[in-house]
């Protein structure tokens, strides 16, 4: 497709994501649901505001009525979606830079618009087919304070109390307006940092991965606290620290969560992103589950396709019995409540996922010589790789899994202009051989095709 991603349509304001833009997909997005009730939130990126006015602007000029959420975390708005819209429209870039933004579009349900509904959308921007309202049919605009109602929905779900103290940083996005008032109710003692919305994120980058909030650790055993919770600007991503100051992985979270799901459910099917952890596989297999692998993004599309227990990627978890969106504020709650209920430490707990070395690092690489540049690094890996191969998956990119329960992923950024470069190992030489091997083929493609 051509403007949507992985994760909605996103990129920087003064060339993609443009007030231009913004008012065609409020248009084609009304021409589409052919009237209703479309749920409207952002960020506080500092164009957010301005692609707003134009989105509403093109739903009410095709008769829709617009309920103005003002500035709210995007689970949040799919979950108001869903209790009031016949669509929703998050104006957000979520982890990617101040200089970013873009619009995620939500079906009734509040889940992210299925691939095939992105696709009409595009039909019909391109061919500028919009329904036009009359002048007394032009749509009106509610605005709603929603945040205590949402609060209180989590909370009846969770269903906990806590004492536990929480580091808190919000990256200076709209979680800080939900997550620590979520915490505190639940009883929790809430320290909190970068809690201040600000588009131009001062506190640090958006994106919660290791990197960026290392310092958290140093501050977890300074303070003294029971974990430390990040989120990025939109808050539907979620880290976490244990109580040591370590961070735990991505995937252990996930593997965590998926053996939970897989133990009560007494079996079960977890879908997960073609880019995570053969852990994963392990602990749901053991426990008697099922794991289906799906792009980047289309975590939706495997619940829908898999009737999935829980679904998630990294730093993203949708609890279907919640609702079948990115749930971050629901996540950190379950999170407390196990915690809690195993009475030990959240380092103890994770003990009993299976560890095995992993590492992620991106390439840069113009939208324009994606395509080249996946050509040669598959085919060069097929030809290093292929007395060890076992399997190779093609969706998000190329994936290799090994013989010995190595895999090596290659796959391009559907944000950003990157390739991504994610290996495991069965061994820590094993994923340093791989890593180099990989990194470096994608690394002379990106420096081969670039032009002179």
């Amino acid at each position: 497709m051509k403007l949507f991603g992985t994760a909605g349509i996103r990129g920087p304001i003064d060339s993609k994501v443009t007030p231009e833009l913004a008012l065609s997909v409020g248009k084609a997005l009304g021409t589409y649901i052919n009237s209703g009730k479309v749920a409207i939130g952002r960020d506080a990126r500092t164009s957010s505001v301005m692609l707003e006015n134009a989105l509403i602007s093109g739903l009410l000029s095709t008769g829709c009525d617009v309920i103005e959420l003002d500035l709210i975390p995007t689970p949040m708005l799919a979950w108001a979606t869903n209790k009031l819209g016949d669509a929703g429209v998050m104006i957000t870039a979520s982890h990617n830079p101040p200089t970013d933004n873009g619009i995620k579009v939500f079906n009734e349900n509040g889940v992210e618009f299925y691939l095939e509904q992105e696709e009409e959308l595009e039909r019909i921007i391109f061919s500028q087919s919009y329904k036009i309202a009359k002048w007394d049919e032009i749509g009106k605009v509610k605005k709603l304070d929603l945040k205590e109602r949402y609060i209180n929905a989590v909370l009846k779900f969770v269903e906990h109390e806590t004492n536990l103290t929480v580091l808190y940083d919000g990256a200076n996005g709209t979680g800080s307006m939900i997550a620590p008032y979520l915490l505190r109710e639940m009883g929790a003692r809430v320290i909190s940092i970068n809690a201040h919305l600000d588009g131009h994120f001062p506190g640090r980058k958006p994106e919660p991965r290791y990197e960026n909030i290392a310092y958290l650790g140093d501050l977890v055993r300074q303070l003294g606290v029971d974990l430390a919770i990040a989120q990025d600007g939109d808050a539907d991503r979620i880290a976490v620290f244990d109580e040591k100051g370590n961070y735990i992985p991505e995937d252990t979270l996930i593997a965590l969560f998926a053996k939970l799901y897989v133990e009560e459910n007494k079996g079960g099917v977890v879908v997960t992103s073609i880019n995570t952890s053969f852990r994963i596989d392990k602990v749901v297999r053991d426990a008697g589950g099922k794991v289906y692998r799906v792009p980047l993004g289309q975590l939706h599309d495997g619940i829908k396709k898999y009737h999935a227990i829980f679904a998630a990627e990294p730093w993203k978890f949708i609890h279907p019995k919640f609702g079948m969106w990115i749930d971050s504020f629901v996540t950190m709650g379950l999170l407390i409540k196990l915690i809690d209920e195993e009475k030990r430490p959240l380092s103890e707990i994770v003990k009993e996922i299976p560890q095995y070395p992993l590492i992620k690092k991106n390439v840069k690489c113009p939208d324009e010589l994606k395509p080249k540049v996946m050509e040669v690094a598959r085919n060069e890996l097929e030809r290093k790789l292929k007395d060890e191969i076992k399997e190779v998956l093609t969706i998000s990119g190329v994936r290799f899994n090994l013989k010995d329960g190595s895999w090596v992923l290659v796959r391009p950024s559907g944000t950003e202009p990157k390739i991504r470069v994610v290996v495991e190992g069965q061994t820590e030489k094993k994923m340093r051989e791989l890593f180099e091997l990989a990194y470096g083929i994608v690394s002379k493609a990106v420096e081969s095709l670039k032009p002179t």
